[in-house]
């Protein structure tokens, strides 16, 4: 019987042990890779959950109480007035139930305005930190990890009155933070859904959707910086940000969306900037109403 019949079963053992580890450390690899992705996401949705909740804390019907009648005649509406009459009679929650920036505060101070866009999981608080991107990897609690916050970087004011802003948030894969904006390459989508609005503390705006394309890596601001001591740092807005993005977005992308007439560097633009297939994709917003909460009139009943 001999002497290679017992080597030739000792390799195979050999062979089956070697398979055997190799199999337990790919499914240990499997599983914690596995481990640490159901991990973030359920970071994630917490964080998500977090924001619902905010929500539903911090927003609240307005209270409006009635001028006392002169007996003089009303004045004509202005232009604005009729814009947000029109404007209330399709969209009047998004007039009459507005945020407690008390409470937006109470959980981030940094948060100065909030954003929502109809019938999409975009309904997020705005923050901006000393510390540039520092909201790309910090969620609004400080914790570290996706999804983060809506946030914009050091060259835009937070009062919202730049010419030309830019508002990043994350592409979740869920459609939490900007991950809802791909719905805008759907024409029907467009079509119904124009305008999204910006709420500071004294007021609601109003932007309509006015291009809707992928855009470069480069940011859009590029021309705005200049380097000082060896870094970029901005510089101030030159008037043209506006016509210089749309010639961008018209190279990257040829069959972007672009609203005629396309706005220009005299028109205030607001920019929701998000990452994807390598590039950035962009929901561009023109400003086309921005009243005063004390002109809102009272809702119905």
């Amino acid at each position: 019987m001999g002497y290679t019949t017992w080597e030739a079963v000792e390799r195979k053992r050999k062979r089956r042990r070697i398979l055997l580890i190799l199999l337990l450390i790919l499914l240990l690899a499997a599983a914690g890779v596995g481990g640490y992705w159901y991990y973030n996401k359920w970071k994630a949705d917490k964080q998500q959950q977090k924001y619902e909740d905010l929500k539903k804390s911090a927003f609240h019907e307005i209270s409006v109480t009635p001028e006392p009648a002169t007996g003089t005649p009303t004045p004509m509406p202005t232009e604005e007035e009729m814009i947000l009459a029109a404007m209330m009679e399709e969209y009047e929650e998004f007039f009459t139930i507005l945020p407690d920036f008390d409470i937006l505060h109470g959980e981030n101070e940094d948060v100065f305005s909030y954003i929502a866009v109809p019938d999409t999981i975009i309904d997020y608080p705005i923050l901006k930190s000393e510390k540039e991107d520092y909201y790309l990897k910090y969620n609004i609690d400080h914790t570290k990890g996706y999804p983060g916050c809506l946030y914009i970087q050091n060259c835009n004011s937070s009062d919202m009155e730049d010419p030309f802003t830019i508002i990043y948030g994350h592409n979740m894969k869920s459609g939490a933070m900007f991950g809802s904006l791909k719905n805008y390459k759907d024409e029907d989508f467009r079509n119904t859904h124009p305008y999204f609005f910006i709420y500071m503390e004294d007021r609601v705006m109003v932007y309509e959707v006015v291009i809707v394309s992928h855009a470069p890596t480069e940011h859009l601001l590029s021309e705005d910086y200049v380097k000082k001591n060896g870094k970029w740092v901005f510089d101030k807005f030159d008037g043209h940000e506006t016509s210089r993005m749309i010639e961008k977005l018209r190279e990257e992308d040829d069959k972007g969306f672009f609203a005629s007439p396309e706005p220009t560097d005299d028109d205030t633009v607001l920019v929701l900037s998000t990452c994807g297939d390598g590039r950035r994709f962009v929901v561009v917003g023109k400003r086309v109403l921005s009243v005063p909460i004390e002109a809102i009139p009272a809702p119905k009943d």
